[in-house]
């Protein structure tokens, strides 16, 4: 709301790309490198990162094969595949879902599931925006080896370093442990990328593009809800089975709304931020009012 109405007041909308250069480059690395840094590393859930990312791969994909049919440009086609793939898992929605049904329980698991966040990133996300926000078609290989060196890729190297740090056995620091300087750092990093995407933000074009939000919809809301499960399933046949609530924790994750980060990615790599904004929007507010309470019914 702020940055929708800083942008009607005068303030430049171009600026977004700078304030999302910010929020990756600052709070987000920080936040993935001490979340990391302290998180109790057990067996037992191993895989439940591993089907947060296979979910985002299956929701990315299935963005580009329907962006190809839909006449779209290069950025409307980009954002679209980036809205598919990146879901709102962490504290911003399904973090607190969790907590509230829950407890402090299913927001670990929570935590846990979104862990390979990072990787999906750089692995997944990053490649498919380089190649719709570029104007040559490089190969896959090329687009990994790219993200490397790319100065948006430094919530990875977050990742790395608090995990190294993790299984070193050092301890974090007592400022870390005594102050709310992750809590502090999560709220400024959410803060600023949500009033970017205000900034982005325009109704003109809420009303054009129906289809597309509900085919948006049908990818969040049914096709990554139904494969989650069909995963659950199948863990069980083999053997491999989650008390209850972590295969309540998984089919919440897989049933969130389209993720803030991609209006981020949007805006960092070229794409149609606008249009970003517009899915993540869009995709929000019937998350709010149409899944949530059958969530809340059913999983609760």
């Amino acid at each position: 709301m702020a940055g929708y109405g800083a942008r009607r007041l005068g303030f430049p909308d171009h600026q977004a790309r700078r304030l999302m250069y910010v929020v990756v480059l600052g709070p987000y690395t920080l936040v993935a490198f001490l979340a990391l840094w302290d998180l109790e590393l057990t067996g037992r859930y191993a895989l439940l990162p591993l089907i947060g990312f296979f979910l985002m791969c299956v929701g990315a994909a299935v963005g580009v094969i329907l962006s190809r049919s839909l006449g779209l440009n290069r950025g409307e086609s980009g954002a679209f595949a980036i809205a598919c793939g990146a879901s709102n898992l962490g504290f911003t929605m399904g973090g607190t879902v969790n907590f509230v049904l829950f407890g402090e329980y299913g927001l670990a698991l929570a935590t846990i599931f979104t862990a390979f966040w990072n990787f999906g990133l750089v692995f997944i996300l990053y490649p498919i925006a380089r190649h719709y926000g570029t104007a040559d078609r490089q190969p896959v290989w090329k687009l990994l080896v790219a993200n490397f060196a790319d100065i948006r890729s430094l919530p990875l190297l977050g990742v790395f370093a608090g995990l190294a740090l993790n299984l070193g056995g050092v301890s974090r620091p007592e400022a870390v442990e005594d102050y709310p300087v992750v809590t502090v750092l999560i709220l400024g990093g959410v803060v600023i990328a949500f009033f970017t995407t205000g900034l982005r933000l325009y109704f003109s074009r809420v009303t054009g593009n129906v289809r597309l939000y509900g085919l948006v919809a049908g990818v969040k809301f049914i096709v990554l809800p139904a494969t989650a499960a069909l995963i659950l399933i199948g863990l069980e046949f083999t053997g491999w089975e989650f008390p209850e609530t972590a295969n309540r924790v998984v089919l919440v994750q897989a049933s969130t709304a389209v993720g803030v980060y991609a209006v981020i990615i949007a805006n960092l790599f070229h794409l149609d931020d606008r249009f970003a904004s517009v899915l993540f929007f869009t995709n929000t507010v019937f998350y709010l009012v149409v899944v949530l309470p059958v969530v809340v019914v059913f999983l609760g």
